[in-house]
């Protein structure tokens, strides 16, 4: 659901709240409902009771689950990198992204990684503590943590369990907890609310907004479970990518071990920027839902709310998830052709891919 129409949403459910809370003539209100939200369910509110039950249930995960995200502050040589953790053991045990703890050196190439690294953690309330960093697999993009202080209860750290990833459904309801842009000074991790848009057994893929320094950080159902790690932005700021628990889970004593998986990768580039907002139903055509804005490279390539995309640089497109894997190939400056049917016309327009 994009947020416009969630707005709209909202804003006829506040209506219909007013409705509600008026007393018929001569009689009293009914009782209000005693609305508990399921934390499986996958579809919207049907009503105000509702709304406020599942905004009940996402205070009681942020309440439970905020003293146990963190933030990273990673230095390789000359450079300083941040992104979030979650700690989900009581001797301190940290999940995060590969790419938030192996660096890269000044130039921007990757550096050797080697576990053991001294970082420093930032807790919920802003106190920093040291950790070393543990094993890593940069092809999915999981890694791991050890904070080396003592925890403040007797020398145990507030933790979260680790969930099921593999039993999240279409349409859940999912928070999402970090550090954007960075841990900041009387700033506590932030809670976006979404939901799942798909899930298999590599990744996790959400509608909750993400950008630069919540990698690394947890998604939880509304039990308060970790059920995934950031791990990239996709196409817009609302459309990201998890690490499934799952993942963690098949290799967990090689990496609290200190191993090494896959090519060791640099950071995540800013990705290539259109500037569109597409269905979130992934096998849905590539259609253009909401108003292009003129300064996007969307918009100055001339996309109108409304064009389908069939074609990218002269591939079929069919569904949104094929455009999302031949746009993934490109960088930031490239210059493709779009093959745009509007209507009953088919054009082609060429455009310069951007960055955010």
């Amino acid at each position: 659901m994009t947020l416009r129409r969630f707005s709209g949403r909202l804003a006829g459910q506040g209506l219909l709240c007013a409705i509600l809370l008026l007393p018929a003539f001569g009689r009293a209100a009914d009782p209000p409902k005693d609305t508990k939200w399921p934390t499986e369910r996958t579809t919207a509110p049907d009503d105000v009771e509702e709304l406020k039950a599942l905004q009940e249930r996402v205070k009681k995960v942020v309440d439970k689950c905020t003293p146990s995200t963190v933030g990273l502050i990673v230095t390789v040589g000359f450079t300083q990198g941040a992104g979030s953790g979650v700690i989900v053991s009581e001797d301190g045990l940290v999940l995060t992204a590969a790419h938030v703890i192996t660096g890269e050196d000044p130039t921007g190439k990757p550096t050797p990684y080697e576990p053991g690294r001294e970082i420093d953690i930032v807790l919920h309330d802003g106190k920093k503590v040291k950790a070393k960093t543990l094993g890593v697999n940069s092809d999915i993009d999981s890694g791991m943590v050890q904070i080396t202080d003592k925890g403040p209860n007797d020398g145990k750290w507030p933790f979260l369990p680790v969930g099921k990833s593999a039993d999240l459904k279409e349409g859940q309801w999912v928070v999402s907890l970090g550090h954007p842009g960075g841990p900041k000074t009387g700033r506590p991790p932030v809670a976006r609310l979404g939901r799942v848009v798909n899930n298999t057994k590599d990744i996790v893929r959400t509608n909750c907004t993400l950008v630069g320094g919540d990698s690394g950080g947890p998604l939880f159902d509304l039990d308060g479970n970790v059920v995934g790690i950031h791990s990239r932005i996709g196409l817009t700021l609302n459309t990201n990518i998890h690490v499934p628990t799952e993942q963690f889970k098949a290799q967990w004593d090689k990496l609290v071990a200190g191993e090494v998986f896959g090519k060791v990768a640099k950071k995540q580039g800013a990705p290539p920027f259109l500037g569109v907002v597409f269905p979130e139903d992934e096998e849905d055509d590539a259609w253009i839902t909401d108003e292009v804005e003129t300064d996007t490279p969307a918009g100055k390539a001339g996309l109108k709310a409304g064009d389908t995309i069939t074609k990218f640089d002269g591939n079929s497109v069919k569904s949104v998830k094929q455009f999302r894997e031949l746009i993934q190939k490109k960088k930031a400056g490239d210059v493709v052709k779009l093959t745009v049917r509007r209507g009953t016309a088919m054009m082609t327009l060429s455009v310069t891919l951007g960055k955010k």
